[in-house]
């Protein structure tokens, strides 16, 4: 019988594996749409950078694991600290995401278009994955 740890790593690793597929898949979709020619030569590099990362990932835990044995990543202060920084962050995200908007309207602009909102999006994700690097290191 597998334990919950166990349990809970094989889901979180099956979400991760699933979200890089249909990432993978609905960019080359989006790119196809955009060219009007769908390439399947890009599905086999997508399912083996997937599987590639994973076998990665699998390697290197087994050799931190043999390093460090059976020592917790993060303790309670950790974790406290990550917490304060997220609930931070995500205030802080929100106060500054309404202001450059309203500083937008003010400006005159009714419309934004959606490459920019990804970008933007990809610059908070990319901040507070940073951040919350930071974080754990403290």
């Amino acid at each position: 019988m597998h334990s919950k740890e166990q349990k809970l790593q094989f889901t979180t690793w099956f979400v991760v594996i699933g979200a890089m597929l249909i990432g993978g898949f609905l960019g080359s979709y989006v790119i196809g749409k955009e060219t009007g020619h769908f390439r399947f030569e890009v599905v086999l590099p997508i399912v083996l950078g997937a599987f590639f990362a994973f076998i990665i990932f699998l390697v290197l835990s087994r050799v931190k694991h043999k390093r460090e044995g059976n020592v917790p990543e993060y303790d309670e202060r950790n974790i406290v600290l990550i917490q304060k920084y997220l609930i931070v962050s995500l205030y802080m995200i929100l106060i500054l995401s309404g202001k450059f908007l309203i500083c937008l309207y003010a400006v005159g602009i009714k419309s934004v278009e959606t490459n920019l909102l990804l970008i933007y999006l990809f610059c908070i994700y990319l901040l507070l994955g940073i951040g919350t690097l930071i974080t754990k290191k403290i």
